[in-house]
């Protein structure tokens, strides 16, 4: 669940990625995505995502923000919301990895089943 190594160098690209694509529709997208409290939860979920906080939850709430965006993009804005809903999905699928809060707060555990 908290790979380490290049797989956790890797990891941390894609929250970086995951991020960046949310601050850009943010931006792109102000008057629609991010007027007042909402700008709050973007920001809150970008500085979750660079700190490797909660990520399931973090990138549930990023997907849901890129596809409240879809219905009003076009052009390359809708492609972009696409790959970032992508790069949440992926990152929820794939965990935070061992350079994360995460993996400080709940461990890399190792589970044995009993044989009997």
């Amino acid at each position: 669940m908290f790979p380490d190594g290049w797989a956790g160098l890797a990891l941390i690209i894609l929250r970086a990625g995951a991020g960046g694509s949310l601050l850009a529709i943010a931006l792109t997208h102000a008057h629609l995505v991010a007027p007042s409290w909402t700008g709050i939860w973007v920001a809150t979920v970008v500085l979750l995502l660079g700190v490797g906080a909660l990520t399931p939850i973090t990138c549930a709430i990023g997907i849901l923000i890129e596809a409240l965006t879809l219905s009003h993009s076009v052009g390359l804005d809708l492609w972009q919301a696409v790959l970032g809903i992508m790069l949440f999905l992926a990152l929820a699928l794939l965990g935070p990895g061992a350079f994360s809060l995460d993996a400080k707060l709940f461990g890399r555990r190792l589970i044995v089943p009993k044989r009997e």
